[in-house]
């Protein structure tokens, strides 16, 4: 990974290489992930264990000898503590909502962390917010009512699992502003470290006070869905150091379509017609929040 810089670097091409990488590792996660907690029932907080050792394990075995790992600045740096305990806690929102949502919807919903982002990145960043952003906000927040059931007269239902879902998503437009922040001064592997370490302190006291024994396929399947997750955030993380936020964001959108394709027909995941003209509109108004991360004025500043 590259060593950190003193400024925002800008380079589509090297950008464009590590979001498809962690489409693609995203993608399998979410589908792992669905399989363990409603077909083999192990408790999502196992799942999010496993997802924070692995990850802190393959972080320091590949970035360690080289010496671009600073485990100690999870707790020195106010900024990289933030990262992870906000990581932490929408990492929680997803994993405890991906079985009883299903991992379309839930990914659908967690996929608005996009326009949150955007909004947040014109703030805190300067990011451009045009017009085009503008509608495509307007556009993504119709389609969440329809897809969570805000929207009267719809089928669709908002609970308390939808609400997890949609904190998790705003928790994760934060953490990515913040990573765009961080890559003007730390390594992608120390800021992908503070998260597994919050996550891991988050996760690890409630997966052993709600203990069940695995079986081997358990472990395995745990592992790789923690090996997906992990390379996919890496990814990621490299990612937004030569994007935008918006412009990242756009590469995201096509994890939400792959996975709600495959849940439907690996697990027959239903959705109603609300939901999926909600998903659509989501999607949409995501394309035109992050498409003018693509133009040469949208760079941070």
């Amino acid at each position: 990974m590259s060593a950190p810089d003193t400024k925002l670097l800008l380079d589509p091409r090297r950008g464009t290489q590590a979001m498809l990488l962690s489409l693609a590792c995203f993608s399998g996660n979410a589908l792992l992930l669905k399989d363990l907690s409603s077909h083999r029932h192990v408790d999502p907080w196992m799942s999010m264990t496993f997802r924070a050792a692995v990850g802190l394990l393959v972080t320091v075995i590949l970035f360690a000898p080289a010496g671009s790992l600073k485990l100690r600045r999870s707790f020195q740096s106010w900024l990289l503590a933030s990262r992870g305990v906000l990581g932490a806690l929408g990492t929680a929102a997803y994993y405890t909502t991906i079985g009883p949502l299903g991992a379309g919807k839930a990914t659908l919903i967690g996929n608005t962390w996009t326009i949150f982002a955007a909004i947040m990145a014109a703030f805190v960043l300067h990011e451009r917010l045009g017009l085009v952003k503008l509608f495509g906000i307007l556009l993504a927040l119709t389609g969440l009512s329809l897809l969570t059931g805000l929207a009267p007269g719809t089928m669709a239902h908002f609970g308390h699992h939808e609400m997890i879902a949609l904190v998790g998503a705003v928790l994760a437009a934060a953490v990515v502003v913040v990573i765009r922040q961080l890559t003007r001064t730390e390594s992608s592997a120390t800021i992908f470290s503070s998260q597994c370490i919050y996550a891991l302190l988050l996760s690890l006291p409630l997966a052993a006070a709600n203990f069940v024994s695995l079986n081997v396929t358990d472990v395995l399947l745990l592992t790789a869905a923690a090996l997906c997750a992990s390379i996919g955030q890496l990814a990621m993380t490299e990612g937004f150091r030569f994007l935008s936020v918006a412009a990242g964001g756009a590469f995201q959108m096509m994890v939400p379509v792959v996975i709600s394709f495959a849940s439907i027909t690996l697990f027959a995941e239903p959705f109603t017609f609300a939901q999926a003209a909600g998903g659509v509109l989501v999607l949409w108004g995501g394309y035109h929040t992050v498409v003018g991360g693509f133009s040469k004025k949208s760079g941070a500043s």
